[in-house]
């Protein structure tokens, strides 16, 4: 059995179930006015069946405003309605949402850390 690509998993993922007009693992070069930036942050196989893979998310945007909406939306699709993900068995919130403005640009940013608990596909 194989673990699944969770990065990709959840890109398309929130691209089905919110809002959000670009889903990215790394921040463009040429950013756009708003986008998610999801990436893996860490996690472990509990044994060769599952695992838990943590995921991080960000919503950028030209407004703190509008960077909260972005990742509050990311946020309550992962925690409502991750079972349209069929090997997701379930999700933990492990880092709330938070203001993370970037520190390079001061682009405004929301971040939060979820863990999914994952069967390795077939």
């Amino acid at each position: 059995m194989r673990f699944v690509d969770v990065e990709a998993m959840g890109r398309t993922f929130l691209l089905a179930t919110t809002s959000a007009p670009k889903v990215v693992t790394q921040v463009p070069a040429n950013r756009p006015t708003k986008f998610v930036r999801l990436f893996r942050t860490g996690g472990a196989a509990d044994n060769r069946v599952l695992e838990r893979a943590q995921l991080t998310v960000q919503g950028w945007a030209t407004t703190t405003g509008d960077a909260f909406d972005l990742a509050s939306e990311c946020r309550e699709a992962f925690l409502n309605k991750y079972t349209l993900m069929p090997l997701v068995r379930g999700v933990e919130e492990t880092g709330g949402l938070h203001v993370d403005p970037d520190p390079d640009t001061g682009t405004p940013r929301y971040t939060f850390t979820i863990q999914l608990m994952v069967r390795s596909g077939r």
